[in-house]
């Protein structure tokens, strides 16, 4: 019978352990079944749900918060884009003058390959990264798109994820898997673009550049319908994105204005500097000609001087035309010579005195 007891419990004990392993094989199936299904989402994806798992925030916080993450660690290249852009600024007398060179050169395919090719060459010989000047959205564009299509997958309806996204938006919105009643989100998303474009190209005079910030910002308006139809959790990515990059331009225009007071402010105290230092000099002028007593009656007697010397003209030059009157010979000649003499006396002796 003791024998028959234990074989029964070890029996129960295997069944047991068997049980315990076939659970925990099970639990570990489904957990990596859970992970592969999130990978097959995208990085984006799991950028998210990592951040989620690590914080334990809501959804909804969690996707802005990568999203704002993302663009804080773009920062970077934004500051080295800004200072390529001001060397960039600094060569336009060179490319001016390059296009300038350029202007009659046949067909305009032609001119416009040799305009790029020679402001190539005088940026890079310079220093100067062109491509830096668009580099900013040439890496935050495809960022941007990248993380919108992964958080559209989260939020399907056939993602491993739609049901803790029903219950993971704010108050307002708690399912993130169905689009915005009031159609707000979409509203706000629309508006954003419309002000980053408007910020982007403020100051420009490129026809260019203003015909496709125009575009643009019709296109967006144009596109809200489709906006409309998107789960509210992609808002949740975008307007955060597109509320950092309103606020960077804000910054950007509110650095420029700055300068530009600076500037202002150091050429009007430069002309007061120049006026106050000339008056300066004037006034020593005076105080050292009022100085010298000599010096001033000099001065005084300038204009009397130059006032008796015009009088005395006209009589000077009648005495001279009587003394060299024609006369007979020599001796005439002689003979006028005391008469100038006397004649120009007193009109000399006056522009001496005076």
């Amino acid at each position: 019978r003791r024998r028959f007891m234990f074989a029964r419990t070890s029996a129960a004990a295997r069944l047991l352990c068997c049980g315990g392993a076939r659970a925990r094989a099970a639990g570990r199936s489904r957990s990596l079944s859970g992970a592969t299904e999130v990978a097959a989402l995208g990085i984006p994806a799991q950028v998210v749900v990592a951040a989620q798992a690590a914080t334990g925030a809501p959804w909804w916080l969690a996707i802005g918060g990568t999203t704002v993450a993302l663009r804080v660690g773009m920062l970077p290249l934004l500051w080295y884009q800004l200072a390529e852009t001001r060397r960039f600024g600094a060569l336009r007398p060179q490319l001016a003058a390059i296009r300038d060179e350029c202007r009659a050169i046949e067909p305009p395919s032609a001119r416009a390959a040799q305009t790029l090719l020679r402001g190539w060459r005088c940026c890079r010989a310079a220093s100067v990264q062109p491509l830096a000047i668009v580099a900013v959205p040439l890496v935050q564009i495809p960022l941007l798109i990248w993380s919108l299509v992964g958080i559209r997958r989260m939020v399907d309806a056939g993602s491993p994820l739609t049901e803790q996204m029903r219950a993971g938006g704010p108050g307002w919105q708690r399912d993130l898997t169905a689009p915005h009643a009031p159609g707000l989100l979409p509203v706000v998303s629309v508006a954003l673009i419309v002000g980053n474009l408007q910020l982007a190209t403020a100051g420009t005079r490129s026809g260019l550049f203003l015909a496709v910030r125009n575009g643009l910002q019709a296109a967006a308006v144009v596109a809200y319908p489709f906006f409309v139809a998107l789960p509210a959790g992609v808002f949740a990515c975008w307007i955060p994105n597109s509320a950092f990059s309103l606020a960077q331009h804000l910054a950007a225009a509110a650095s420029k204005a700055a300068s530009r007071a600076a500037a202002t402010t150091a050429t009007a105290t430069a002309s007061t500097a120049t006026a106050t230092a000339t008056a300066a000099a004037a006034t020593a002028t005076a105080a050292a000609t009022a100085s010298s007593p000599p010096l001033a009656a000099l001065a005084a007697a300038a204009p009397a001087g130059g006032a008796a010397l015009a009088r005395a003209g006209p009589a000077a030059g009648a005495a001279a035309g009587m003394a060299l009157r024609p006369t007979n010979g020599v001796e005439g000649v002689a003979d006028a010579a005391p008469e100038a003499a006397a004649a120009a006396a007193p009109t000399a002796a006056a522009a001496a005195a005076a």
